[in-house]
């Protein structure tokens, strides 16, 4: 049988089917194809036939069109009258159909760059189509914002429900000849003939994978879909309870702050902290105690003062004689926090270090000479800090800021420099509880939730891209006023690329001072740039998303960030956290086009709020690998709709 791509298959019997075959015994699955779905990490029939649909929605087969199935998925079967297809730019095309159905009454369906159809659904064809049920004017359409999917000549309808789309790659799970693979799983689940192997035998009843896959309502589906999604967070949470006894069970350094050593670190900070920071203080404080080595999580809302409570906790690991190493995500902001914490600690016996990739060979020799041979050293750096050259005498806390910047094995890279060091992982982007409960659930979670007096919350607008005439005007009028202005764009702008830094200054230097930061400059350069403007020399930062996190000038007041869609929610929500830092309030201009990410920035400043919607739009990432986001190891269990299921089997586990 000739496969997709064009490549020979040689597909075997269903009767000769295990769990453990590889995809390409499915028609139409190739090398080519097989390459792509191993890419999803898809390479046998177990994964496929794990590799569930996210959720099913109910699905109404119609004789015709009626009015009060507008907005719901339905099924409708339909001879062709007439076909049209419209080239558009890019060599793409639309081909649309009319339809009569059983009664004659006329419906539309058209499809996106597939101009074959033309030719294969002559007038006088009969097909059946699933999609939902849209109204243009006078026009009924099946499927028109997404596309309706046809059923097989040869398919007579088998359930009332249909799966809602799941990505994989940069396809839709039921695009391509994914309906003939979902055929394949109901055969693969019906055969009762399938030879058993090693690994079948682990496989829950086929009944469930049918449920699964091709339910006969909603109800059948849902109570399958608990079956999985109770194993999953089975497996999940006993690899989070394993981590979490390994760590307590690993005998950590012990610093005791007793309440004089606690009053200096206070009096080192140069503002009265909140009581917020006053209570995550004192639960650090208290891990530090041991016996076992700390891991906890310090969470909290862009401007709560995460950095203040961090550099508190180093000077309790300083002054008992400790080093401690904190892990940025940039030179910008490394080179930011060890020049506001040397300043604060001015006159200590606490050196502060700045080890980055920018400094020379020797600079960064002399630096590793220093660390080795031990000392009060409180370190800021980039990855230039998991380098195998640098080395520490008494590395007894780790400190990383941005965690989710930074992959699993480079943050164990620099713990592993030190002798079961105490661990404080630090994020501006609010966990949701799901995670929390799962990504972070063998550390202690600390959250800082107000903020310091005066630090008030940024509004963020949406203006679309033909309104950029009025993010101008909103550029001069913030000038005039006295402040400064952060322009934020998603590409550097050169070689070519759109939406670039580059550019925009280019548009903008005609009217304002203005100065240039984005990744591949200098970082002499980038700091030289940030400088100025925090002089008042330039009146906007023209940058990419290096300008997220670290910079503070109070006098800013103005965020305008094009082409906003590009962007993460978590994105958006920190660069709107560069302005208002003053005492002049801060506003956040969301320019391009509209989405579900500009509008939850626009809706509310609740980064917790924020994190919950991220989670629900982009996914909770390989929980317990490296990936930021996608369903990749939660199959069945939904993290935002399965809290309750969640808790009660961590609980369970915990009991065991």
């Amino acid at each position: 049988m000739a496969a997709a791509g064009g490549n020979e298959a040689t597909v075997q019997s269903p009767t000769t089917w295990t769990a453990a075959s590889p995809l390409t015994v499915l028609p139409g699955v190739g090398p080519v194809v097989a390459r792509r779905l191993a890419a999803a990490g898809l390479r046998t029939l177990r994964d496929l036939l794990q590799f569930f649909p996210r959720r099913y929605r109910p699905l109404r087969e119609l004789i015709a069109p009626v009015a009060d199935a507008v907005g719901t998925l339905v099924r409708l079967q339909g001879t062709v009258r007439s076909v049209r297809s419209a080239w558009l730019p890019g060599r793409r095309s639309m081909v649309t159909f009319e339809f009569a159905s059983a009664d004659g009454t006329p419906f539309h369906a058209a499809f996106f760059n597939q101009p074959w159809l033309r030719k294969n659904w002559p007038p006088g064809t009969e097909r059946g189509l699933e999609g939902q049920l849209e109204r243009d004017g006078r026009r009924s359409y099946c499927g028109k914002r997404a596309l309706p999917l046809p059923m097989a000549p040869d398919r007579a309808p088998c359930s009332c429900v249909i799966p809602r789309s799941r990505a994989w790659g940069r396809r839709a799970w039921w695009s391509g000849s994914a309906p003939c693979w979902r055929r394949s799983i109901g055969r693969r689940c019906r055969c009762r003939r399938c030879r058993p192997d090693s690994t079948s035998c682990t496989l829950p009843p086929r009944e469930l994978f049918l449920a699964m896959h091709r339910p006969t309502d909603v109800a059948t589906h849902e109570r399958a879909r608990l079956h999985f999604a109770v194993r999953e967070a089975v497996a999940l949470f006993a690899a989070v309870e394993q981590a979490r006894r390994a760590r307590t069970a690993r005998q950590g350094w012990s610093f005791a702050t007793d309440a004089p050593l606690a009053e200096r670190i206070r009096a080192r900070l140069p503002f009265a902290l909140t009581a917020d920071q006053d209570l995550a203080l004192a639960a650090l404080f208290g891990r530090l105690r041991g016996p076992a080595a700390m891991g906890a999580l310090l969470q909290g809302d862009v401007g709560t003062g995460k950095t203040a409570v961090a550099v508190a906790v180093a000077l309790a690991v300083l002054a008992r004689g400790g080093q401690v190493a904190f892990l940025a995500p940039t030179e910008i902001l490394a080179a930011q926090q060890a020049a506001a914490v040397a300043a604060w600690l001015g006159g200590s016996n606490v050196e502060v270090i700045l080890l980055t990739a920018a400094l020379t060979r020797a600079e960064r020799q002399a630096i590793g000479e220093r660390l080795r041979t031990g000392g009060r050293h409180l370190v800021f750096g980039t990855h230039a800090l998991l380098s195998a050259s640098v080395a520490f005498a008494c590395l007894a806390l780790v400190v990383i800021d941005e965690q989710h910047r930074f992959g699993v094995d480079q943050r164990m890279a620099l713990v592993q420099k030190g002798k079961d060091p105490h661990v404080l992982v630090m994020t501006a982007t609010p966990i949701p509880r799901t995670l929390a409960l799962t990504m972070f659930g063998d550390l202690d979670v600390v959250t800082l939730r107000s903020r310091p007096p005066g630090r008030r919350p940024v509004p963020a607008r949406f203006l679309a891209t033909d309104r950029w005439p009025r993010v101008l005007r909103s550029i001069a009028r913030a000038i005039r006023r006295g402040g400064r202005v952060f322009v934020v764009c998603p590409a550097v702008g050169e070689d070519g690329e759109k939406g670039g830094v580059v550019r925009m200054q280019q548009v903008l230097a005609t009217r304002f001072k203005t100065a240039l930061v984005h990744g591949r400059l200098p970082l002499a350069e980038r700091q030289a740039a940030i400088a100025a403007f925090a002089r008042g020399d330039t009146d906007v930062l023209i940058g990419t998303t290096v300008l997220e996190v670290g910079i503070d000038v109070p006098a800013a007041t103005l965020m305008v960030v094009a082409a906003a869609e590009r962007f993460g929610i978590g994105q958006l929500h920190q660069l709107r956290g560069r302005v208002g830092r003053g005492r002049r309030r801060g506003l956040c201009i969301l320019c391009g086009v509209d989405g579900e990410r500009v509008r939850a920035v626009s809706r509310t400043h609740d980064g917790f709020e924020l994190a919950e919607a991220d989670l629900a739009l982009r996914g909770s990432g390989e929980l317990l690998g490296t990936a930021q986001s996608g369903f990749a190891e939660l199959r069945a269990l939904d993290p935002v709709d399965d809290l309750g299921l969640l808790l009660r089997v961590r609980a369970a586990v915990r009991d065991r």
